[in-house]
């Protein structure tokens, strides 16, 4: 009885799944579109992850979380505005942002003063000690950042930023966005 010899694996140009872009499809599954293994999406989500959680455990020894690291930095942005727009800058609930800015408050890290411009407003403002821990954080980011992209040029890092901008563009994250903006997943966190 002669022994059933397996077909050779095609060539990526003969591959059944297999798109233009280089997509790698999932052997014994039929993947439509690309296979997870080269997917842009799944890759940003994989490596966002384990940035953020990279990032969180750089900011653990100062106190910090990316959360309150990114509402410092807002604040820092644009000092003297209100409670109320920044909480709308960072897509957080206005009842949730009183309580993280009472928190922070609490830490002498935040103050609040009287809006000249409406009684009822707030503005917030960070403290010294706000403004300290903030660099402190900054440089630790700053040094991450270096490490991140010590294998990159000059006009590769930009080119990189431009690309996840134009992705991001279509999960609603606007253009051109910055650590002082926050970010979607904040808000999330604040809930």
């Amino acid at each position: 009885m002669e022994k059933k010899r397996d077909p050779p694996a095609p060539s990526s140009a003969e591959a059944p799944n297999s798109s233009p872009r280089g997509f790698v499809p999932i052997e014994g599954i039929n993947v439509p579109g690309p296979g997870l293994q080269q997917s842009v999406g799944f890759t940003i989500s994989t490596t966002g992850y384990a940035l953020a959680t990279a990032f969180h455990e750089l900011l653990e020894p100062l106190g910090l979380d990316p959360k309150v690291f990114a509402l410092l930095a807002s604040v820092a942005s644009s000092e003297g505005v209100t409670q109320q727009a920044i909480a709308e800058r960072m897509r957080v609930a206005p009842s949730r942002m009183v309580a993280f800015v009472d928190s922070l408050e609490e830490r002498g890290l935040l103050e609040r003063r009287h809006n000249p411009d409406d009684r009822r407003a707030r503005a917030l403002y960070l403290t010294q000690a706000g403004r300290d821990l903030l660099g402190q954080a900054f440089a630790v980011a700053d040094q991450r950042e270096q490490q991140l992209t010590s294998d990159l040029s000059d006009e590769e890092r930009r080119q990189l930023l431009d690309l996840l901008g134009r992705v991001g563009a279509h999960v609603g994250i606007p253009s051109g966005v910055q650590v002082a903006m926050g970010h979607s997943a904040l808000a999330d966190e604040l809930k």
